[in-house]
């Protein structure tokens, strides 16, 4: 069974100084009393009281609004002041001159003679080249057709078989009898020998003898 302690506490310290204090300002009023301070006191409270009116300070004006802006007009366009074109000086009239055509003289015409074609010469006679007797036995016949070139004196200095007779003996020996053994009167051109290709056929049949 738990028991209640009662003891009595010693005074705190702050207490003790509250307590002086105000013992100590009913010292100090009952000294003023008796000094005459309180009075003086009391009048200078009952004295009227002097109210000055302030005028109230003047508002800020508000800030003037800021100047519209500028309008900058564009330039005007620059028109060129019109060009005055000078007229052109008057044609002088022209003056008709006759002429006179003179037509110039017909060129001389030129009769070019045609070239005369180399022919056999009569005077030698060419011959038919003989007949190959091997050909003969294994009867071979045909038409060979010869380009010769026939020179300026006549003679066959050159030669080819244009076309074969289907057999190369008979073209060799048509070839080469021509070479060595036609003679012809040469081609002419207005009245001069020159040299002339010409094609000749040379017949090789069996019964030739």
């Amino acid at each position: 069974m738990s028991t209640l302690d009662f003891r009595e506490g010693h005074p705190s310290s702050s207490r003790v100084v509250g307590l002086a204090a105000v013992i100590g300002l009913h010292i100090l009023l009952l000294w003023a009393l008796l000094s005459g301070l309180a009075r003086n006191i009391v009048e200078a409270v009952q004295e009227p009281l002097q109210v000055a009116l302030i005028a109230e300070a003047p508002k800020e004006a508000p800030p003037a609004p800021p100047p519209p802006p500028e309008v900058v007009k564009p330039p005007e366009a620059y028109v060129p002041p019109p060009v005055v074109k000078k007229a052109p000086p008057p044609t002088p009239p022209k003056t008709i001159q006759q002429v006179q055509t003179v037509k110039p003289d017909p060129a001389p015409v030129v009769v070019e003679q045609k070239p005369v074609l180399p022919r056999a010469d009569p005077s030698h006679g060419n011959t038919q080249p003989p007949y190959p007797p091997a050909s003969r036995r294994m009867g071979e016949e045909g038409r060979v057709i010869l380009l010769l070139y026939v020179s300026e004196n006549g003679r066959v200095t050159d030669g080819k078989v244009d076309r074969s007779s289907g057999f190369k003996r008979l073209d060799k020996v048509a070839l080469i009898h021509a070479r060595r053994t036609w003679r012809f009167l040469p081609a002419t051109k207005d009245g001069k020998p020159v040299g002339h290709w010409m094609r000749f056929a040379v017949n090789f049949k069996l019964t030739d003898g």
